[in-house]
């Protein structure tokens, strides 16, 4: 048996919120399954109950207008192509359609899915703040920003030195001989 072909977990808008959801052609090419896509995935649907805009997204393209140079747009822009279904799928549908296929392939799917959970869960609980959060004290914040301040203003004290020495650079004469004075009333040409 082959290995499986990662499926790509992308991040959608399910009901206001983001969530993974998979494409779900490229889950029934993994599973490898006999029937087309479009007779396998309506029959799923109807047979497990499965909702619309709760475990799933359904998007119709009508076509497309070719782009063939020039003469853009083709046959007087008239879409050709026969509509497409797509379908995206969260993760518990995804693990329950693999899991119906009883199939190796579909326990690959399903192993796979819990897994991408796992890590998806684990990437959640470590970018979170932690519940034990005290806010800071007023002078808290001030030595904070005390030494925000000292630590910027030194950053920005040396970069514009190092400005101020290249400014000083290109005003002096290089091949005379002897410091070269700024003329009066000289302006960088940044400052014009």
């Amino acid at each position: 048996m082959n290995a499986l072909t990662p499926i790509p977990v992308i991040t959608g808008r399910l009901a206001g919120q983001s969530v993974p959801l998979v494409d779900a052609r490229l889950l029934h090419a993994a599973l490898a399954s006999s029937q087309d896509f479009s007779t396998w995935i309506k029959r799923r649907i109807q047979k497990y109950g499965f909702e619309l805009d709760v475990d799933y997204l359904f998007y119709r393209t009508v076509g497309q207008v070719p782009n063939s140079g020039p003469t853009f747009p083709p046959n007087g822009g008239k879409v050709i192509g026969r509509p497409t279904e797509d379908y995206f799928l969260t993760l518990d549908m995804a693990k329950e359609l693999a899991m119906v296929e009883r199939t190796p392939r579909g326990r690959q799917a399903r192993r796979y899915f819990i897994a991408c959970e796992q890590q998806l869960r684990q990437l959640q609980t470590t970018s979170t703040v932690p519940a034990t959060f005290t806010p800071l004290s007023r002078g808290q914040r001030q030595a904070v920003n005390r030494q925000a301040w000292v630590e910027a203003s030194g950053e920005i004290y040396d970069l514009f030195n190092r400005r101020r020495e290249v400014l000083i650079r290109t005003v002096l004469l290089e091949d005379t001989p002897g410091p070269q004075y700024m003329p009066p009333g000289y302006r960088p040409p940044w400052a014009r």
